[in-house]
């Protein structure tokens, strides 16, 4: 597989370890009335950041590439552009709910509950769909020429949550990811 799915896959999988904490903080929160706000905070702001600046313009400049080579694949895997913009607001969405309710600023549960679970289901389903359908029709399509047109672009780039340097603000995060491998 080339290096740069490759790469995309493990921030793929890096995604739905957050979003697995995410899942089992707001269980928390609706079992006992507590979570680690602070954890799922840092998780929002890696996840406000990262795709935007890394990951999602990897993928949109295969998009792009994809579309030139083969134009009848944006029938087949949609407009992956429109749906980064629509994730992004999702996550903004989210993180807004969530810092809301950290403050104790008045938001129905039933209605941080719903914001919760939209972002967490389109996430996943938005990952599935690039692994079902774009990243194969990229496989398909792609020359080697292609694909050597991105070697730069694979280079891994600085990621402060599962880099090989991690911030110190996410130090309690990675100890917590480090902690489901187990």
């Amino acid at each position: 597989m080339p290096l740069i799915l490759d790469y995309l896959q493990i921030d793929h999988r890096n995604m739905r370890q957050l979003l697995r904490i995410l899942e089992e903080e707001l269980q928390a929160y609706d079992r006992r009335g507590s979570a680690d706000f602070d954890l799922m905070k840092q998780i929002m702001e890696y996840t406000l950041h990262y795709p935007g600046l890394i990951h999602h313009p990897r993928e949109e400049a295969l998009f792009r590439r994809l579309l030139e080579r083969d134009p009848p694949s944006k029938g087949l895997v949609g407009d992956l552009t429109k749906e980064h913009e629509e994730m992004a607001r999702l996550t903004h969405r989210f993180a807004a709910a969530l810092h809301n309710v950290a403050h104790d600023v008045e938001l129905p549960r039933a209605l941080f509950a719903r914001i919760a679970d939209d972002y967490i289901t389109r996430s996943r389903r938005h990952m599935e769909i690039e692994e079902e359908k774009f990243f194969p029709r990229l496989l398909a399509v792609f020359s080697d020429e292609d694909w050597a047109d991105f070697d730069g672009l694979a280079a891994r780039g600085y990621d402060p949550l599962f880099g090989t340097t991690i911030e110190q603000y996410y130090k309690t995060l990675h100890q917590r990811i480090l902690s489901l491998s187990v």
